[in-house]
């Protein structure tokens, strides 16, 4: 992959992104998940590969002044590219570019690779939700995280 293209989500992105969630989520998001995004006004983005193909996604909420990191992904056969990291800077520019004053996600505990990423682009670790993330052995906690933006406090 020699170059990505940026776009926001369309609606006949939603069975591809499933099929894509579903390899790299034990719990995934499903192709109407992706289609809820749309009708309810979220901010889903995705970077296309050379062959126009979904190399990555992500799907921010916006809720008032504040937003929400939904669900991010690389595909399997692209990760350790960077993928990861120009998802969420351009997530991280949305959000900055609509005054949001911070963005709060939850991440599985056991994803160090994906906290790692967050504290880089300045998340920080704000709680703990316990046995939240269902598991194939049964339940994971989740890192909640949030990022301020411009100086305020949320």
């Amino acid at each position: 992959m020699t170059s990505a293209a940026l776009r926001p989500l369309r609606a006949e992105d939603a069975d591809e992104l499933a099929r894509l969630e579903a390899l790299v989520e034990p719990t995934p998001w499903t192709a109407k998940d992706f289609l809820d995004v749309l009708k309810n006004d979220w901010r889903g983005r995705v970077l296309e590969a050379d062959d126009g193909s979904v190399a990555a996604w992500a799907v921010v909420m916006p809720n008032l002044d504040e937003a929400e990191l939904l669900t991010i992904g690389v595909r399997p056969d692209l990760q350790g590219r960077g993928l990861g990291r120009a998802m969420l800077d351009e997530v991280l520019r949305l959000i900055d570019g609509e005054n949001r004053i911070c963005c709060h996600l939850e991440v599985r505990e056991s994803n160090l690779r994906a906290i790692r990423l967050y504290e880089t682009s300045g998340f920080v670790r704000v709680g703990l939700r316990k046995n939240y993330y269902r598991t194939a052995d049964g339940r994971e906690n989740a890192v909640l995280m949030r990022r301020e933006n411009g100086g305020a406090s949320c």
